[in-house]
């Protein structure tokens, strides 16, 4: 207990550490500030967008093509579809939820119309007698596309959660803040490990030598001190921006439905469940980041070319996801989560969370082995506390 109170404020007391947590603290919760600065499309827009296309099809379409029995039905559900959106941009624009109140049998309500524009929109793909369907198609949305609209609008309508008109709303600033923390969190584990044993080869900051603890307990221990000490300010940074995005606008529920790629389709989840997925695979992942940058500070004692392997290894996916299929097992494709989670590696089949987590677990043996043979192998003074010579 007492070399971890040691090693506990031997890191805290570094004044780079310190500087370091408190410019991730302020990044963080300012967050939702700069996020409200950026330039947006409102859904309402998007809508105004596909109603303006709704109309150009009729103009686009010989109407001699919709006299037939096909055609007919293509007619009726096109303008149907052009009826739905028209209320749908209604609804929006009066930011009450799915529907108006006290206008509820007139204009309906929003999940509704879109569960049925998509399902029009997937007739469209099946009606091969008609003979302007590949002019038809174009200006339509790939079907993919589509069924995860459906598979968007039944979450909302099985869960009773109204379509979010505000892209600015609080919980999704947090479903985007927590899509662009890897990279900074890598960033973080590695600069915040690579100086941990370096310092005590070049300083004699060790008053073991690693005698009665040894080095591979001080670099585990150190590890833990450095990634508890990360994630206490990247959690506490996360909470005060999403309060503090509430007070912008007070739109939108963690409940809110957003893609999660589950091996060969998309599936739906709340903005809740996908924040605490992300968090803790990234938290495991990190603490094998710091892991590796401690212990490679011990073996090359130099800042900057540990920073720059450690961050290295966080660009290895991309080398990994061109080899194939067979790569969908190679754990080091795992070392990016979000890409995992929103399907980025899906040319490469079954690329999946559990796999994910299979993968996590199979990095941290590597690294535990490796450095087990490591400590064996580079020698240590045992004698006297003095600087250790290069």
């Amino acid at each position: 207990m007492k070399l971890f109170k040691w090693d506990f404020l031997k890191i805290i007391r570094d004044w780079k550490v310190r500087i370091l947590l408190v410019s991730l603290f302020l990044f963080l919760a300012s967050y939702s500030a700069f996020y409200q600065d950026r330039s947006i499309v409102l859904p309402l827009e998007e809508l105004r967008s596909e109603y303006e296309d709704t109309q150009q099809i009729f103009h686009a379409i010989p109407q001699n093509h919709f006299d037939s029995a096909a055609g007919q039905e293509v007619y009726d559900k096109l303008a149907r579809q052009q009826s739905i959106i028209g209320m749908q941009r209604y609804i929006l624009g009066e930011q009450e939820g799915n529907t108006v109140s006290g206008l509820e049998n007139v204009v309906s309500d929003y999940v509704d119309q879109g569960l049925e524009l998509a399902e029009n929109r997937l007739f469209f793909y099946e009606a091969d007698d008609f003979e302007s369907q590949e002019l038809l198609l174009s200006f339509m949305p790939a079907k993919a596309e589509i069924e995860n609209d459906l598979k968007f609008l039944t979450y909302l309508k099985e869960h009773n959660v109204d379509i979010d008109w505000n892209p600015m709303s609080p919980s999704l600033v947090l479903f985007n803040l927590v899509i662009s923390l890897q990279v900074f969190i890598f960033v973080i584990a590695a600069i915040f490990g690579a100086d941990r044993f370096s310092r005590d080869q070049e300083f004699n900051w060790s008053i073991s030598q690693g005698i009665p603890y040894s080095w591979a307990h001080q670099w585990r221990q150190r590890t833990f001190i450095s990634w508890g000490l990360i994630w206490l300010i990247v959690l506490a940074g996360i909470c005060v921006s999403y309060l503090l995005s509430t007070l912008f606008t007070d739109s939108g529920t963690l409940n809110y439905p957003v893609p999660l790629y589950s091996g060969e389709e998309t599936v739906y989840i709340s903005i809740m469940q996908y924040v605490i997925l992300a968090l803790l695979l990234t938290m495991a992942l990190s603490y094998i980041i710091v892991k590796l940058s401690t212990g490679l500070s011990w073996v090359f004692r130099n800042i900057y070319l540990t920073i720059t392997i450690v961050t290295a290894v966080f660009y290895l996916p991309y080398v990994f996801a061109l080899t194939g299929p067979a790569a969908s097992w190679n754990p080091f494709l795992y070392l990016q989560i979000i890409p995992v989670l929103e399907g980025s590696w899906e040319s490469l089949k079954n690329v999946t969370v559990t796999k994910l987590i299979i993968s996590i677990a199979v990095l941290y043996i590597i690294v535990e082995i490796v450095f087990h043979f490591i400590f064996k192998l580079i020698p240590t003074r045992t004698g006297k506390l003095e600087r250790r010579r290069n």
